[in-house]
């Protein structure tokens, strides 16, 4: 029996979850990533700009390294294709006794990729793992508090004692590691890089080989529980530009292509043999405002304006963004106007303003609040704070995010004329500055799993930090109300009721707005359907492909034996550059949108 342990927390939270800000792109030429030189027909391509950091399962935060857990290993429950609920994993069954206290799992018989029975012993030791580490217990501390013990009963059935009934186990999609692997680094686990390839997992792909910024790749699982993948072999192939990714998917040397731009997938829809994919996305993306850095036990620190802390102030600049705009001007109308911290497709706790909650794009209503509030407009047009401060921030964005940048130059226009002065501060490590407590707004995003706690606890009290800088609160925010019901929410298992509960959070966060969520992105891919048959997308009406959690689309993905041609290194080229040439045009349009905008200051 694995029982509890108190654990020094390194950092309460952690940074557990899946990060939307990734890791500056990776690009290099093509690979030939196998090694035989066979026809590709049984090979699945897919193309990616990022490097795995860590194959060890418990401490990915990257894209690619959540497509690796998904792929290579298998949960005791994962999210459904259909709509992201609960489904089998590991576990075939499972129960919850009448006080919700104690979960009951009965495995199925299945093996690892070594061909050794997958038993109870390996789910008791992975929680043994996540609860004995200190670095892996602090990035899963949401888990860690829960568990009460974790006891292998029989080789098929495990029991799970939590602290207080909680929806936490059944939407986790924690991965389950082989005990017979990772008992030879007993109390190293944290240290262990787990690039032993082949890697042992259970799930539909085995990790097979690795080249850093050229190639992952994976041998299709013949013993998967839920039947072999349709292809041999599933590889990602790195490449040094978006518009070469393009270019190999229009040539046939790539079959699966993500993160296109608006220019990208207007040129490739429609075209013979491809298939554009463009859906709702898990995700968002955000201004994060300096609500007043603090310890957790209220010593400020930092240069933060104090005027961000007058929730009046920052309804105001809410009303002072003009979210479609934003969409249509920045992303080519490729996006939802957000509103809450849940993305509309997980529309069961979604949450939208009613009409009487609702910020709509008013720039004088933005002006009425300030005066209100005791910002008078001062004669050089920038408004003074009751205390006599200036109203100017500092913006952090993000270096060489064009997003971010052009989005920061409509956003700085529309505060100059309600009186609010902006000082951009462009820079790498901006976050690091907005944690230090020295920058007074800066973009933040998220990809959102089902269930949304983990990311609604980052604006609890409880993550301010113990000493500055440091924490995991996204925005200083501190609001016991919204605490308890974060809390009651993890704790109701009735969906309506708990639904209920995540209304009013959702309705904290947009009123106080320690947070002004901008848009949900939506998800532009492509694929060569000449060559794949049976993609299944997530949720299957009209979802995507490389975000999902799960292996569903990889899995259910079977090669139509057409292979899908390909195209001459010389037309390759030539077609290169046309999309170089289109993305170029359409920048050159966008920018001309964003000078006239810059015009209106």
């Amino acid at each position: 029996m694995i029982t509890r342990h108190r654990i020094r927390r390194l950092s309460r939270w952690g940074v557990a979850g899946l990060a939307l800000t990734v890791p500056a792109a990776l690009f290099v030429l093509p690979a030939q990533a196998s090694e035989d030189g066979d026809a590709a027909e049984n090979r699945l391509f897919v193309a990616t700009d990022q490097s795995v950091e860590n194959w060890n399962p418990f401490l990915q935060i990257y894209f690619i390294e959540h497509q690796f857990r998904q792929v290579q290993y298998e949960p005791l429950i994962r999210h459904s294709a259909e709509d992201y609920t609960a489904t089998e994993g590991l576990a075939e069954e499972w129960e919850v006794s009448d006080d919700g206290l104690t979960w009951t799992f009965t495995l199925r018989e299945t093996v690892w990729h070594d061909e050794q029975p997958v038993t109870a012993d390996d789910v008791e030791y992975t929680y043994h793992i996540i609860l004995n580490d200190e670095v892996i217990s602090a990035r899963s501390a949401d888990t860690v508090e829960l568990i009460e013990s974790v006891e292998a009963v029989d080789d098929r059935t495990v029991e799970i004692r939590i602290t207080e009934p909680s929806v936490t186990l059944e939407l986790s999609d924690q991965v389950i590691v082989p005990k017979h692997i990772w008992e030879e680094h007993e109390g190293n686990w944290s240290d262990w890089g787990n690039d032993d390839f082949p890697i042992i997992g259970s799930g539909p792909w085995q990790a097979v080989a690795y080249e850093t910024d050229q190639f992952i790749r994976y041998e299709a699982n013949e013993n998967y529980w839920r039947g072999a993948p349709g292809f041999d072999e599933l590889i990602f192939q790195y490449y040094t530009e978006p518009d070469t990714a393009v270019a190999g998917l229009e040539a046939g040397e790539v079959d699966i292509v993500g993160n296109l731009n608006e220019a990208q997938v207007r040129r490739l829809d429609g075209m013979e043999g491809i298939t554009t994919v463009v859906a709702p996305n898990r995700a968002w993306l955000a201004l994060r405002f300096n609500t007043g850095a603090r310890t957790i036990d209220g010593q400020e620190f930092g240069q933060g304006h104090p005027a961000l802390s007058d929730v009046a102030v920052r309804q105001a600049l809410h009303h002072a963004i003009d979210k479609q705009e934003l969409i249509d001007r920045v992303r080519g109308g490729f996006g939802e106007v957000a509103s809450s911290i849940v993305p509309s497709v997980f529309g069961a706790i979604y949450w939208e303003p009613d009409d009487d909650v609702r910020v709509d794009f008013d720039l004088e209503e933005a002006s009425r609040i300030l005066d209100e509030a005791g910002y008078a407009m001062g004669d050089d047009g920038i408004r003074v704070s009751p205390d006599g401060d200036p109203l100017v921030f500092s913006f952090g964005i993000d270096a060489g995010d064009a997003d971010r940048e052009s989005t920061a130059l409509f956003i700085e226009e529309w505060f100059s004329e309600i009186g609010v002065g902006v000082e951009q501060v462009i820079s790498e490590d901006v976050h690091d500055q907005f944690y230090a407590g020295d920058i007074d707004f800066t973009f933040t995003g998220w990809g959102i799993n089902p269930d949304p706690t983990y990311n609604l606890i980052r604006q609890t009290c409880g993550q301010l930090p113990e000493e500055p800088p440091g924490g995991n609160s996204d925005a200083f925010y501190c609001n016991e109300h919204y605490d308890n019901l974060v809390a009651q929410q993890a704790a109701e298992t009735d969906p309506e009721a708990r639904a209920e509960i995540l209304a009013e959070v959702q309705e904290i966060l947009y009123t106080d707005a320690p947070l002004i969520f901008l848009w949900y992105p939506t998800v532009m891919e492509a694929y060569n359907s000449d060559k794949i048959a049976d993609v299944t997308f997530q949720p299957t009406d009209g979802g995507m492909i490389m975000g999902q959690i799960g292996p569903w689309a990889y899995h259910s993905a079977a090669p139509t034996g057409e292979g899908g041609g390909g195209l001459s290194t010389s037309v390759l080229v030539g077609a290169g550059a046309a999309v170089v040439l289109g993305a170029a045009v359409a920048g050159v349009g966008l920018a001309r949108r964003r000078q006239t905008a810059d015009d209106r200051e």
